[in-house]
């Protein structure tokens, strides 16, 4: 995907010579024996985050008065001087901008820095060039429920996506939800964009007219008697479409707040289809079209169109001609469809729109794994996702009262993790629906109980996030089966928590900062642990025999004691996890027998070893 660039901080005549330099190189690229950019990576380069390094790899029989050279030709066409910092023990060379005539680095602008990387590429001495970039650790929201979404950060059995917000959260891309509509709530509204009621029926709507630009939703109670499917039941409302958003994307690491969305950076437009005793066929499909772009009689153009939409909603029989035509619309109009599987523990070759071609239909698994009792399944599932996850909702059991958090089973909260992943893909380049499709088949997880074309099948497997994203970092595109080999993927190995928390006097408490471990199978045998407490205030010196600290497996088990009653602290220390699964969420555990009330856990933070290893 095109990367915005912005002028480099000179004069606007340089920068007009800048983008004919670009065209020039462009072209000499286009000619025979330009090659240059399948040796230059610009990939990490950002228009709003200049660089003043470069690395370069020479050819074998290049030296460094060659690179030397080069590097004053290029100077002198940029009015830049670049000097050679060091050699890596890769053998490349890092070289780093100087102003022409003052001391010290210069920044290179993201335009600016790619025209100097293609230009030091045409010489046949430079075999590769690319920035020295600036990497991160990957984080762990703060959100307080968050470690109640054992789907995000379990690798095994869940979607792995902890791992993969360190190179994806989804940003600039709209994921329409099509169902009960949305609640106001403080860990949605953020993250909501547009969205339409298309509820034609009033008594459906309970908001006392048709078609709307409100998609609020107003309560999908009934009451004996009000549905003709269901004479003698009753229901309270789902509030379904607020806890499908939220999987989506909820509002994350926003100060200890509420649960995080699978694509926290993505937007939400919410179309209400479902309201009392639910749908009907002919409103689905019309916000089908137009969450994708398409024209509806009577509608406003849509001017928040969706590249992936969610449909967590369904019912039985075969794909009907004009759902069908709906979703091929939708595809054609390059938008993912995504849609649960259904929850009558039956094939799914009975049920629509998961039945229907051209969809990505998604099957639920429970924590360990297996297939969901209630989950639909068949050969028509492509993948599948957990069934149990915590969400927003509202509280009311008819009308809205208040917002709130609940955990609810289904395809329908398997689906939106689906959906979130493919806003994750898109926001890192564009892909066809096909394309998208492919990508998290060919990256999943194998499920325990239904491999594909078995009789009970979840398709392709669990949908495994950090697989996938990294797949797509690697140049996969999906077009074929075979996805490359993870033994080339870096494993991030340093994760720290700095959000202070407060250690209050008298307790034992499991403190809420975790830190999201390394991808793979056992932990290591020297991992190193680091924390730091902290005192607000004066008048209170920490006592370290007041203290005691342990380190906390995903698993729940103690795997070292970092200090018991001691009198001094050791911060820093060296542990062996060798029996211990890596994968999850890795916790503190404290307890202050003393009176301190201003005492805080400042951060703490985990450091494997760096490795390049499979899967």
């Amino acid at each position: 995907m095109p990367r915005q660039t912005r002028n480099t901080p000179k004069t606007t005549q340089l920068a007009q010579a800048l983008v004919l330099a670009f065209a020039a190189a462009a072209a000499q690229a286009a000619s025979p024996g330009g090659d240059a950019p399948s040796r230059v990576d610009t990939s990490a380069l950002d228009a709003a985050t200049p660089v003043s390094r470069l690395i370069v790899t020479l050819d074998s029989r290049a030296d460094t008065a060659t690179l030397r050279g080069e590097l004053d030709r290029v100077g002198a066409t940029f009015g830049r001087r670049f000097d050679i910092v060091r050699q890596l023990a890769t053998g490349a060379w890092l070289i780093e901008a100087q102003d022409g005539t003052k001391a010290g680095a210069a920044t290179l602008a993201g335009a600016e820095a790619a025209l100097v990387m293609e230009e030091l590429a045409r010489s046949a001495s430079v075999a590769a060039i690319e920035p020295d970039r600036l990497l991160t650790h990957t984080f762990t929201p703060n959100d307080d429920r968050y470690p109640d979404q054992w789907a995000y950060f379990r690798s095994r059995f869940g979607t792995n996506v902890a791992g993969a917000w360190h190179y994806s959260t989804g940003s600039g891309i709209k994921v329409a939800v099509i169902d009960t509509g949305i609640t106001p709530h403080s860990d949605l509204d953020a993250n909501v964009v547009g969205g339409y009621d298309f509820i034609t029926s009033a008594t459906t709507a309970r908001d006392g007219d048709g078609r709307d630009p409100n998609p609020n939703d107003e309560g999908d109670w009934y009451a004996v008697g009000d549905c003709a499917a269901d004479p003698n039941g009753s229901e309270n409302s789902s509030w379904h479409g607020s806890h499908v958003a939220g999987i989506v994307a909820a509002a994350t690491n926003n100060s200890f707040t509420g649960t995080a969305g699978m694509a926290y950076g993505a937007k939400v437009v919410p179309l209400r289809v479902l309201g009392r005793c639910g749908g009907s066929l002919s409103d689905v499909v019309d916000a089908i079209i137009w969450a994708s772009g398409g024209s509806v009689t009577d509608i406003p153009a849509n001017t928040n169109v969706a590249q992936v939409i969610n449909l967590s909603l369904g019912g039985q029989g075969s794909c009907s001609a004009n759902m069908q035509s709906a979703i091929n619309t939708a595809v054609g109009n390059g938008t993912v469809v995504v849609v649960a599987a259904g929850n009558s523990a039956a094939n799914v070759a009975n049920f629509t729109p998961a039945r229907c071609n051209n969809v990505v239909a998604v099957a639920a698994t429970t924590t360990s794994g297996a297939l969901a009792a209630y989950s639909n399944y068949g050969d028509k599932i492509d993948v599948a996702a957990p069934g149990g996850i915590l969400s927003t909702v509202n509280t009311g059991t008819t009308v809205q009262v208040a917002e709130g958090y609940k955990t609810l089973n289904g395809t329908s909260m398997a689906a939106p993790q689906v959906a979130g992943l493919a806003a994750m893909i898109l926001a890192q380049d564009s892909f066809t629906p096909q394309q998208i499709e492919n990508l998290m088949k060919y990256n999943g997880t194998a499920a325990l109980d239904c491999a594909f074309d078995s009789v009970k099948s979840c398709g392709w497997g669990l949908i495994d996030a950090l697989h996938t994203l990294r797949a797509v970092g690697q140049g996969y595109d999906g077009t074929v089966a075979a996805s490359p080999s993870p033994a080339s993927f870096f494993k991030p190995t340093f994760f720290e928590n700095a959000n202070n928390y407060h250690l209050a006097p008298n307790v034992t408490e499991l403190v809420p900062n975790t830190a999201w471990g390394q991808y793979g199978a056992n932990a290591p045998s020297s991992l190193t642990v680091k924390f730091k407490l902290i005192v607000r205030g004066i008048g209170v010196v920490i006592d370290p025999k007041k203290y005691k600290i342990e380190l906390i497996a995903p698993d729940g088990s103690v795997v070292k004691v970092l200090h018991n009653n001691g009198p001094s602290f050791t911060y820093t220390q060296t542990v062996d996890a060798s029996s211990e699964i890596a994968d999850g969420l890795w916790k503190l555990r404290v307890l202050n027998s003393g009176s301190a009330n201003n005492v805080y856990i400042d951060s703490w933070s985990l450091r494997f070893p760096s490795v390049f290893s499979p899967l």
